[in-house]
């Protein structure tokens, strides 16, 4: 396609329709991918809201994105705290338990910890996992009693939503003057200025590259979106594994204590995602 465009409206609609029926699934068993499948949907929902703002002689819809808003930041954080506690338990679980079907579980018994130290903080890291589990059981009933409470709202906000920009449910936009609208709002992000950014700073940058990442992969035709898209993303991703070993080497270190084994070890793995995060966000800098 030499012009690729875009329908920013028609994409919201499937965006609303998938994300009633990941409600759904997760209703019926909150597994972590339909956990995810929320969360995320919920977010490219909030990009899109955030695209359409951006554009120019839409009919009036302040109102209704507002009540949309309103409902989905709610659910987006139930769920973002339940997939916090998934991504924890994982990054718990030692390797041979990562993978049944690897063939490095063959050799299991070797890898089994002998001594009392080993076997001390392999009980430790046991109960951390433990903790999590029961942790994610309590989140994922409050996640269920948010999504049964709020699904038929929702449903009709997005419906009063939908009916408010039908007059241009048509609208195509060109991928260049979508990507360029992306750009400009990314690069205004305040925190991308500051020349040591603090957590809270590098918090902004990830959630600004992650709506920048969702609102890319609305065009799917452009070659040029398509990488723009893999670019955010990995800036998302890099500040995402940063920030989910912050909280697990913080809740080690209060747990377990700042010397323990496993509180360094996740301390180390902290620093070295910070590492590869802050050298990727030296290349995008305006």
């Amino acid at each position: 396609m030499a012009n690729p465009t875009t329908s920013p409206v028609r994409t919201l609609r499937e965006h609303t329709l998938a994300l009633q029926e990941a409600m759904t699934v997760c209703l019926s068993k909150p597994r972590p991918r339909a956990v995810h499948k929320v969360r995320t949907e919920a977010g490219r929902i909030e990009a899109q809201l955030e695209l359409l703002n951006l554009l120019k002689k839409l009919p009036s819809h302040r109102s209704e994105t507002a009540r949309v808003l309103r409902l989905l930041k709610k659910i987006r954080r139930a769920a973002g705290r339940v997939r916090d506690l998934d991504v924890q338990r994982k990054l718990l679980k030692p390797p041979v338990a990562n993978n049944p079907e690897d063939p490095a579980t063959e050799d299991a018994e070797q890898q089994t910890p002998h001594s009392a130290s080993e076997l001390s903080e392999s009980a430790d890291l046991t109960e951390l996992r433990q903790i999590r589990k029961r942790r994610r059981k309590r989140a994922a009933r409050k996640l269920l009693k948010l999504l049964d409470k709020r699904q038929k709202k929702l449903a009709a906000a997005f419906d009063a939503l939908l009916t408010a920009l039908e007059p241009v449910q048509d609208l195509q936009l060109p991928a260049a003057e979508l990507l360029q609208l992306i750009d400009q709002r990314f690069r205004g992000t305040h925190a991308l200025i500051i020349r040591h950014p603090s957590s809270e700073h590098l918090h902004s940058i990830r959630k600004a590259a992650r709506v920048a990442r969702y609102q890319a992969e609305i065009a799917p035709d452009s070659a040029a979106a398509i990488r723009a898209a893999q670019r955010y993303e990995a800036l998302q991703v890099a500040g995402g594994q940063w920030h989910d070993t912050l909280s697990l080497a913080a809740d080690a270190a209060t747990e377990l204590g700042d010397n323990h084994a496993a509180a360094v070890s996740f301390g180390q793995q902290r620093d070295q995602h910070l590492a590869a995060y802050r050298a990727l966000l030296e290349r995008v800098r305006p």
